[in-house]
């Protein structure tokens, strides 16, 4: 008796993987397809970097490669601030607002990607806030309060801070 229990058992599980197999050819198929066309879909939404907004008017030239790459670039500040104004970052470390600028929330000193500085003056206006930290006169953590309270004040009246 145990062997047509498990003969029947073999049999049965043998016609539900066909059944299964048969419904499930078809779906895989479609499913193998779907993500294909995902996948070529995604490949081209790497080439679309540029952020397109409700009513931006384009022609076809500007969904092209060539166009898409030029979105890619980013596009730092042209010229070094320090040099257009002919000012040496060292000799405002007592300046906090000016430092200030050049510090993250967190306290950490920014990027030159991000600040624009040419190398050497970002090496400058790091070692001007390190020592206008050291020297106690800008906090290490977050913004000094003077620069806190005038956002604060310019807040209250609507009115740009700087």
């Amino acid at each position: 008796m145990p062997n047509k229990t498990t003969n029947y058992q073999r049999a049965a599980s043998a016609i539900q993987n066909r059944v299964f197999q048969r419904r499930r050819l078809p779906n895989r198929q479609k499913f193998l397809e779907d993500q294909k066309a995902q996948g070529e879909s995604r490949a081209l939404e790497k080439f679309q970097t540029r952020e397109w907004k409700a009513g931006d008017i384009y022609a076809p030239h500007d969904l092209s490669p060539a166009e898409m790459r030029k979105w890619r670039k980013r596009q730092g500040p042209a010229a070094d601030a320090f040099d257009s104004l002919n000012m040496n970052p060292l000799d405002l470390y007592r300046n906090f607002s000016i430092m200030s600028e050049y510090i993250t929330p967190m306290g950490r000193i920014k990027h030159r990607n991000v600040t624009g500085l040419r190398p050497v003056n970002q090496r400058k206006i790091a070692k001007a806030i390190r020592r206008a930290i050291g020297m106690g006169l800008m906090p290490s953590v977050h913004r000094h309060p003077e620069i806190l309270a005038a956002e604060a004040k310019a807040r209250m009246e609507g009115t740009p801070v700087f």
